[in-house]
């Protein structure tokens, strides 16, 4: 008696922590590329006895881990997920029912969102130094932009060239030099494993260049270039969704 009346609470208290249907409405959006397809790489819980739609959105809409979340109706299973996905599921067999929801606005403070991709970026064209423009990113929940792949490299370039001439734009490469050995890192330490230079850079022209950006000057290829940390420059922050 006392496990049912419990549970009783416990069912209470969520009807009253339910969103509104006006603020799922806003908050959450139907992706139509994952309808009846099932995703469970990344899943933070695989719930049952879940009624309503409303009910699996609250319980993503509480937890700051989950991007997304699964829910079949007919099953009343709600699956929360902590990424937010990109392009069908590989490997995953149609599983019919299945709906899929993702956050409907992606991107805050006048970020610019590519759902490919799974990215905010923001373009600062005021100049600052390397830490300074890191301070800048951070204070908005970012940090200055890093490109995984040849994909989010050209994305980038692509969205320099639209902005206008910047002249140099930061990004988030450091040069690390160990028992003489020369290393590019990104600033969470991995090694890029993709990188295109301007040609004849990096070339350390005058010393010190320690820090990298986008040569973002028309007629050149808007490439990776190597420059002082201390200079100031415009620069790009980014989130990864």
């Amino acid at each position: 008696m006392e496990k049912v009346l419990i549970k009783r609470i416990y069912e209470l208290l969520m009807v009253v922590s339910y969103i509104s249907a006006s603020d799922f409405g806003n908050k959450w959006m139907l992706d139509h590329d994952f309808e009846n397809n099932l995703d469970t790489s990344q899943l933070l819980w695989d719930k049952e006895g879940i009624s309503s739609l409303l009910h699996c959105g609250s319980l993503c809409n509480s937890n700051t881990s989950c991007r997304s979340f699964f829910y079949h109706p007919s099953l009343k299973k709600c699956l929360g997920s902590q990424s937010y996905k990109r392009g069908l599921p590989s490997g995953q067999s149609m599983q019919m029912g299945w709906k899929y929801f993702t956050q409907s606005q992606q991107c805050d403070g006048n970020y610019t969102f590519n759902k490919t991709l799974g990215v905010c970026f923001k373009i600062h064209p005021e100049t600052k130094t390397y830490e300074e423009a890191m301070k800048t990113c951070e204070a908005e929940g970012a940090k200055l932009i890093i490109t995984r792949n040849k994909m989010e490299f050209d994305y980038v370039i692509d969205v320099l060239k639209a902005a206008g001439p910047l002249t140099y734009a930061l990004n988030g490469l450091r040069k690390t030099i160990s028992n003489g050995i020369i290393t590019w890192k990104w600033w969470s330490g991995q090694i890029p494993s993709y990188m295109e230079w301007e040609p004849g850079q990096p070339d350390n022209f005058l010393l010190d260049e320690t820090c990298g950006n986008f040569f973002a000057v028309p007629g050149y290829q808007y490439k990776f270039d190597d420059i002082n940390c201390g200079w100031h420059s415009s620069f790009i922050c980014q989130k990864y969704i």
